[in-house]
């Protein structure tokens, strides 16, 4: 039932976001008139400085990712992997299984002939950075603006996921849970990692930060443009909890999550519903809309039709399809 429910977010996840703000729409008792006159006020030279923000981002996200394969021995071409970024973004939106993860790492192998394992290894640096990342803002900035207990709930979250992974991890080591046929696997996979140091590793966790706070520019312009004032940090904040909460919270893009997270801490920064689900609106629509609809045309570019669907998502869930790697016939990094 759950999967069934994730299939309907992912594909008319447009329309679901609709429902959500027409929802919040009746409990704030907003018209749909006031949300079109706000989200109609925005210039055309606005516009362009919000989509200007989002290709910059986009843009740093590229290079970290580079920067990060290069320290996994691997050198990958900066077209290629602008090319692999919004198509794995298309297949993320459209697909409830987040596929873009898998997806990402085949283009890997594909476009630059990065072994399977090195992608993968790549992918888990990203997840758990980027998380603990927006995790840690999300609890310190929560902390310091309201120290009540509105502020509990992502601390709540932050130290379930830390004694879950901790947890987690003894179990393995204790007993050993993968089968043998992946011992050599998860040996590969190790190996992979430990290539990435220390320092290496600290100066990619500062330049994840740094694009993280840059992050939230999209949400300072977009209430500045509404003239309800957002100093930086406020932005910072807000922007760093919704996407901590929405990626823990396992629903298809956060989707709900993001936007009520969000409207909670505008909410509390003393900025007024309407223009509140104004911003949500138009982060939604260029974060997701416009990352589906350059992913899907790159993605034709690329001929992946019908690819995203032919990747059997248990297989990859248990590691046989992007850790499928024999000696014989394992590709070498670049």
């Amino acid at each position: 039932m759950a999967s069934r429910i994730k299939q309907v977010i992912s594909k008319y996840w447009l329309l679901v976001f609709l429902g959500i703000i027409v929802l919040f729409m009746g409990i704030f008792k907003i018209s749909f008139a006031d949300i079109w006159t706000s989200i109609s006020s925005i210039k055309l030279w606005q516009a362009a400085i919000l989509l200007g923000v989002y290709f910059i981002v986009s843009g740093l996200n590229v290079l970290l990712r580079r920067y990060l394969l290069n320290s996994l021995s691997a050198t990958p071409g900066l077209k290629n992997l602008f090319l692999i970024h919004f198509s794995s973004m298309a297949a993320h939106y459209s697909t409830p299984a987040k596929l873009g993860f898998p997806l990402g790492v085949f283009l890997l192998n594909r476009l630059e002939n990065i072994s399977y394992v090195t992608g993968t290894a790549m992918v888990v640096i990203e997840l758990l950075v980027s998380t603990g990342v927006c995790g840690m803002i999300a609890l310190l900035g929560s902390l310091a603006y309201f120290g009540d207990k509105s502020s509990l709930f992502p601390l709540i979250i932050f130290i379930l996921i830390c004694i879950v992974g901790f947890a987690t991890g003894l179990y393995i080591k204790k007993y050993g849970i993968f089968a043998k046929r992946f011992q050599k696997i998860i040996s590969e996979f190790n190996d992979a990692i430990k290539l990435l140091s220390f320092r290496k590793l600290c100066i990619y966790v500062f330049f994840s930060t740094a694009v993280q706070l840059f992050g939230a520019m999209n949400l300072f312009l977009l209430c500045t443009f509404f003239s309800a004032p957002l100093s930086y940090p406020k932005a910072v904040v807000t922007g760093s909890s919704a996407f901590f909460l929405g990626s823990v919270s396992m629903i298809p893009m956060g989707l709900g999550v993001r936007e009520a997270s969000v409207l909670f801490y505008l909410g509390r920064f003393g900025i007024s519903d309407g223009i509140g689900l104004s911003v949500v609106t138009i982060q939604r629509l260029i974060s997701t809309g416009l990352s589906f609809l350059l992913g899907s045309i790159i993605g034709t570019f690329l001929g992946l039709k019908g690819m995203v669907h032919g990747l059997d998502s248990t297989k990859i869930s248990k590691g046989e399809e992007c850790l499928k790697i024999s000696p014989a016939r394992r590709p070498s990094n670049h």
